[in-house]
């Protein structure tokens, strides 16, 4: 076991910090969601062919059908998580947005009860209540305030879906496929619905500014490999739970850089909202993890 695998919580943590960043450099960037995700995959997927050619071509030439058609789920998932958080980011405040998506582990605990039949409690079912409390008190204040608000909070809560779903797809997978494999195949898929989105809507290929050229890579770089991939390689150390409990920590850190950079300062209702969703959460995981 090497140092990383030994503080895979840590790492977690880590990425959590980079993944906070996403909101504010969607903000920055003046381009459509597709455009966003498509160069986003763009600037980061050669990093990972590049590893795989070199390090892991065996690993990759030895994954079976179960295996491939799993990975191309998850990119799917992950595909459909980056369209609806990117809108949602477009439509609705950062605190909103982040607070709401920060909600995936309802869905989580959802499916893993409801679908796998995995053990759960009622302390822990309470605890998502309280979360989902929270997220409605988010969701009536921003329906006060603005129509396209709403419309961002229900992309956002679309985006806790997909990205459940993909946290959960990714879980099994990674206990038996090489992480940089595993990345590399769901980035691949994610980039091949981007790039099929980008044709679709006739969406321009260029035209952006340096800067947003800047900022697209920067994001590839901090949020795609030092949150996402990091994410995926911590799955097969760490339970999805953790990771997705950890991520709550997102909201406090984007809500701050909003603040910073765009003097985005959160209403009463997002505050209050906010704080219940977190605690909610942080109660809900401390209860499930008594039946790791």
């Amino acid at each position: 076991m090497n140092i990383f695998e030994r503080n895979a919580k840590k790492v977690v943590v880590a990425g959590v910090l980079s993944a906070s960043t996403s909101a504010i450099f969607i903000r920055l960037i003046n381009a459509s969601s597709i455009a966003v995700g498509f160069y986003r995959l763009t600037y980061a997927l050669p990093f990972f062919t590049l590893a795989v050619i070199f390090w892991h071509k065996k690993e990759l030439l030895s994954i079976t059908r179960r295996q491939l058609m799993g990975c191309i789920l998850a990119g799917l998932f992950l595909s459909a998580h980056f369209f609806t958080w990117f809108t949602s980011i477009e439509n609705t405040t950062v605190a909103s947005a982040v607070v709401i998506c920060s909600t995936h582990p309802i869905i989580i605990l959802a499916i893993t009860a409801l679908v796998l039949r995995e053990k759960t409690n009622l302390k822990a079912v309470a605890g998502v209540l309280i979360a989902l409390l929270g997220a409605a008190i988010i969701t009536g204040g921003d329906y006060s305030f603005s129509g396209n608000a709403i419309y961002g909070d229900i992309m956002a809560f679309l985006g806790a879906i997909f990205l459940a779903l993909y946290f959960l797809a990714g879980r099994r997978l990674r206990k038996n496929i090489n992480a940089t494999v595993y990345v590399f195949l769901v980035f691949s898929v994610s980039w091949v619905v981007f790039t099929i989105g980008m044709f679709a809507t006739k969406t321009p290929f260029t035209g952006y500014s340096s800067m947003d050229y800047g900022y697209l890579f920067a994001m590839a770089i901090v949020c795609q490999i030092g949150a996402h991939a990091v994410f995926n390689w911590c799955l097969g150390h760490v339970t999805p739970l953790y990771i997705s409990t950890i991520e709550n920590g997102e909201a406090i850190f984007a809500s701050a850089m909003a603040v910073i950079f765009f003097g985005e300062i959160p209403t009463l209702w997002q505050l209050v909202g906010g704080i219940i969703t977190i605690c909610g959460l942080l109660y809900y995981n401390y209860h499930e993890a008594k039946l790791e």
